[in-house]
């Protein structure tokens, strides 16, 4: 049977600590860190952990310590450290009753023991749980230690309290190990009345002035608020302000609601956003998306080169008078203000420190109240919000906490986004998922870029070589399970301008080798070496697997993969790619200009490839100012298919959205771009 734990590995070096420090070793109270006071009660000798939801009680002259991500959540000694309880938490890759469990640890347990012996097992009833428990001992690195090991599966977590002591200490304090090892007891982790509990991997960041990925930015989305949003059908609204926009359609005027405050109370003025605008385009902020969102502001590109101290284009007219003026008329300017870099923030909050979004002073429909990395993020609904009330109190993130599909099966989160490895069961109509099933497409793209700087593909025809050497449909079908769209150009269905009869570059393989031969090296033999960045910590994508696969197959090119960590591989992806880089998009507003110029206008940020075609620059910047919707959108689909001839990218496919939701979450909202939508749910009384 498969592992369903790596906990076991931990409780190894939990029985090497002890041994080797027991013998007489000495550890006093101020040698050890501080206990985490909010979490371990007044009441001394008794540990409440909030996150992970369990309780335990100690003895008061013990030592205690609240542990990290990584660590035991709760460790408890004595004062010479020759006896400890440890308790470890685990999220399961797989059901498993919890005698199972028990029996796999004790199973890797006793390979690593000499001497080992059983001297007890069996069930216990804690509090409605079944636990299952082993007394053991056995000797590790020479010394004899006797040990207690409860175990707890519930839901999608597995939690194992163990104790381990020198076995003469342990024959002394038999009745104290167990007392503490069988206080263990399951609680509720947050309040689920009222509240919406949701899987998640937590946000990079929460400054909306560099938030840069999807993940960060669908928090930034709630917490903080802007001049305009959008709404469920993706239109452009007032959120903050109204707006009038002048005859020439270069200036926005911009009235604020008077009844508008951060969450601590305090009033949002127009200085308020002209500061958050200049502030993002100030270059000691650092903003990667400060020139994409801003840049069409007068004044913005000689506040981003450090050649001026305010945007000329950004006017206070009075407290709830902004006008802002951009370089020509753009049909898509309001849509970018819906993005987080336009959203305003509290310049004393900012000031307050350099971690100050850890903490945020927002305006929008919820608030932080708390954030435990890696474990649990909770955000409260905003009392003092000026829309309409959200209806739910309390949003619950449990971050990294286990497998989404088998969270929610197990009741303890209301929404999941659904694998490949399940989307043939929860498809089945005969499933009861299925009918919880929500299926979306999204304005998204996965794409494999060329660093068109750098050899060789700066040669358009070794981009088209590539491009033909890469069979989607089979990559769609195998590793996809057809769960996504395959992508021929740049545009995804739905998406204003998206052109079905748009000429692909279609798997050929003998086409992709003439067109190596043709190009200016001839034979793949001559081309430099290459490399592939990529997000990741050492274990390889399938689909990575498959591509590189495929040209070494049909073209006999050589590609090594190098890894970036995942939490800075958007923000440092620019700077550190090699010769061929994957990366996805997903739209903040639906215009094709959110695509076509924002990821391959020579002078573009996101334009990460360093692409540079004038000719395809010019019309860019033509189909911008075209006020005549028609028009417009037939530039669009005349550049798109520019860029797709010239192989700018090697577009792989679109994203559909598969997620299941529980049916007393009402009110949910499946878009194909974010927005803010935890305002609109509202949860119906369950069990």
């Amino acid at each position: 049977m498969k592992k369903a734990f790596s906990s076991a590995i931990v409780i190894l070096l939990t029985l090497a600590i002890i041994a080797s420090s027991a013998c007489g070793s000495t550890s006093s109270k101020e040698e050890t860190p501080s206990p985490i006071i909010d979490t371990i009660s007044e009441l001394e000798g008794y540990y409440k952990n909030s996150i992970y939801g369990f309780s335990l009680s100690y003895p008061p002259e013990w030592i205690a310590q609240e542990g990290g991500p990584n660590d035991p959540a709760f460790t408890t000694h004595n004062s010479n450290n020759s006896c400890m309880v440890q308790v470890f938490v685990e999220p399961l890759l797989q059901t498993i009753s919890t005698s199972d469990y028990s029996a796999e640890a004790m199973e890797v347990i006793k390979q690593k023991l000499v001497y080992f012996e059983m001297l007890s097992e069996g069930e216990v009833e804690l509090d409605g749980e079944t636990g299952y428990w082993y007394i053991f001992s056995g000797n590790e690195s020479n010394t004899s230690l006797t040990s207690t090991l409860l175990s707890v599966v519930h839901g999608s977590q597995a939690f194992l309290i163990l104790s381990a002591c020198e076995s003469e200490i342990y024959e002394l304090l038999q009745e104290t190990i167990e007392s503490i090892v069988f206080s263990f007891r399951l609680q509720e982790p947050i309040s689920l009345e009222n509240a919406l509990v949701l899987y998640d991997t937590g946000p990079s960041t929460l400054d909306p002035a560099v938030t840069r990925d999807t993940t960060s930015a669908s928090y930034v989305l709630e917490i903080f608020s802007g001049l305009v949003t959008l709404d469920q059908e993706l239109q452009v609204v007032p959120d903050i302000a109204e707006w009038d926009i002048s005859n020439d359609g270069k200036t926005y005027t911009f009235f604020l609601r008077q009844d508008v405050t951060f969450q601590d109370g305090s009033s949002i003025t127009a200085n308020d956003f002209k500061y958050s605008l200049e502030r993002v385009c100030d270059p000691a902020t650092n903003s990667q998306t400060a020139a994409t969102y801003l840049g069409d502001i007068v004044g913005v590109d000689a506040k981003l080169a450090g050649e001026a101290s305010e945007i000329s284009g950004i006017e206070v007219i009075d407290d709830y008078t902004l006008q802002i003026t951009i370089d020509a008329p753009k049909a898509y300017f309001l849509s970018k203000l819906a993005y987080p870099t336009a959203f305003v923030v509290d310049q004393a909050n900012v000031n307050s420190g350099d971690d100050w979004w850890r903490h945020p002073n927002g305006s929008g429909p919820f608030t932080l109240s708390q954030w435990e990395e890696d474990e649990l993020l909770i955000l409260e609904r905003n009392n003092l919000y000026y829309g309409e009330m959200p209806q739910i109190e309390t949003v619950a993130f449990r971050l990294w906490s286990g497998v989404p599909m088998i969270m929610y099966e197990t009741g303890e989160i209301d929404i999941s986004y659904v694998s490949a490895s399940n989307i043939e069961r929860v498809l089945d109509p005969f499933n009861p998922l299925n009918k919880e099933l929500v299926k979306t497409p999204e304005f998204s793209l996965w794409f494999i870029g060329f660093n068109t700087q750098k050899p060789p593909f700066d040669d358009p025809k070794v981009r088209q070589a590539f491009s033909h050497a890469v069979d989607k449909d089979r990559i769609i079908e195998l590793l996809f399970n057809d769960m996504v769209t395959r992508a021929d150009g740049i545009l995804p269905p739905g998406m204003p301008g998206y052109n079905e009869q748009l000429n692909a570059l279609e798997f050929d393989p003998e086409k992709a080798k003439e067109l190596i031969e043709q190009s200016t090296y001839g034979n793949t033999a001559n081309l430099p070496p290459l490399t592939f960045t990529t997000s990741g910590r050492g274990q390889v994508s399938p689909v990575h697997e498959a591509i590189i696969g495929m040209w070494q197959q049909y073209l006999g090119a050589n590609v090594s993969i190098r890894q970036i960590e995942p939490e800075a591989y958007i923000y440092t992806l620019k700077e550190e790619k090699d010769e061929l880089y994957d990366i996805g998009w997903v739209a903040d507003y639906a215009d094709p200009q959110n695509f076509l110029e924002i990821l391959f206008h020579s002078d573009a940020e996101d334009n990460t490839g360093e692409y540079s075609n004038p000719q395809i620059d010019a019309l860019l910047e033509a189909a911008g100012k075209e006020m005549n919707p028609e028009t417009r959108l037939n530039m669009y689909q005349q550049i798109e298919q520019m860029l797709v001839d010239d192989a700018a990218s090697l577009p792989l496919y679109f994203g559909i959205d598969y997620k299941l939701v529980k049916p007393y979450v009402k009110g949910y909202v499946a878009t194909p771009l974010p927005i803010p939508w935890l305002k609109y749910i509202s949860i119906e009384p369950h069990e």
